[in-house]
């Protein structure tokens, strides 16, 4: 029977590889080698790679494989946490312009605020003169403690009025807020939902630092540290996030956000943490008209913060987005977010 070249190569190679023995400790020795003369020069490293090609020849060339590799899975795969992290919610896609020097940087910043003892987050419009993870958490943390500074009229700061952030600095594995006139008391709401709305902004506003990995947030008074916020909380050691489940609002509306103008066609972005990730939307237009209403499944259920967009095309007009869940104990509507804003 005539061999083809292809057949004739293998039958080549299979013959060269018999003559070689590999003992357990080659590829050892080899390196031990390679150590030896690395001051050698390449020849050396090019013998070497001589001998390990025969060695992987001797290993492979019995087991002919035409079929091309999955590039997919030749890729380094990134580590999985064995704890989990508090989850943000995504932010609205924006982009920022071109950065010209002595200009500021006009960035779209995520801010928190207080509803009814829990959590809920705003995206802000501000300018950076330089566009860091420090001054994004400077201005951040800034706007979240002002009063009056959210767009809903339903969502409020914790912090009192004479509050000031003073300084951020980021530095390793800490981020160190400091604040002057912080006041007797939060504004309103507790003391460590208050200190939980600015580690959640701190968290949050962080693009070039990755503030969950982490000690922490350590916040300061005047300068120096601080044993305790208040006379309540402990801030002696960098402040962590709590548990979403245990600071953020249970469903809240992310887009369109309040007094925000939409074109006819645009999206409606919830999140939130629910039983089995099932919320409801409504809208209403002139006169509390119901115009749209149906039940969203959001990508995770509770404990996890899950998120849901909704396409909708609507005529131009003022109308109310409304996100809720229906309680599983007596099917009461619970939990009410609602933006206004503009179709035009």
């Amino acid at each position: 029977m005539r061999m083809s070249p292809e057949d004739r190569l293998r039958a080549a190679l299979r013959a060269q590889v018999d003559t070689v023995e590999v003992t357990p400790d080659a590829l050892p020795r080899i390196r031990g080698r390679i150590q030896e003369r690395r001051r050698g020069g390449w020849a050396v490293i090019a013998a070497a790679a001589a001998v390990a090609a025969v060695i992987a020849v001797a290993v492979v060339v019995f087991v002919p494989d035409r079929t091309p590799p999955d590039r997919a899975t030749d890729r380094q795969q990134p580590a999985v946490s064995a704890t989990q992290e508090p989850v943000e919610p995504s932010a609205p896609v924006t982009t920022s312009g071109p950065v010209v020097p002595g200009e500021p940087v006009k960035v779209q910043l995520p801010v928190y605020y207080a509803r009814n003892d829990r959590l809920v987050r705003e995206f802000h419009d501000m300018p950076l003169p330089v566009d860091d993870d420090a001054h994004r958490i400077a201005a951040s943390v800034g706007e979240a403690l002002r009063a009056g500074s959210a767009a809903d009229p339903d969502y409020v700061t914790l912090w009192p009025e004479s509050v000031e952030v003073r300084g951020v600095t980021v530095a390793g594995k800490v981020v160190t807020v400091d604040l002057g006139d912080v006041g007797t008391a939060p504004r309103a709401g507790t003391p460590a939902l208050a200190v939980q709305q600015l580690v959640s902004t701190v968290a949050a506003a962080a693009t070039y630092t990755s503030v969950k990995r982490i000690d922490g947030v350590r916040i300061t008074i005047d300068g120096a540290p601080a044993a305790k916020l208040w006379n309540t909380v402990d801030v002696s050691r960098p402040v962590k996030q709590a548990p979403p489940s245990e600071i953020y609002a249970p469903v809240w509306v992310i887009d369109p956000q309040q007094g925000q103008q939409v074109g006819r066609s645009f999206t409606v972005h919830l999140a939130g943490i629910v039983w089995e990730g099932t919320v409801n939307l409504r809208v209403r237009g002139t006169g509390g008209v119901v115009v749209v209403e149906r039940v969203v499944q959001l990508s995770v259920g509770a404990p996890a913060v899950g998120e849901a967009r909704v396409p909708l095309t609507l005529p131009p007009g003022r109308y109310t987005v409304e996100a809720y869940y229906i309680s599983m104990a007596d099917s009461s509507v619970q939990g009410v977010d609602d933006h206004e804003f503009t179709v035009g």
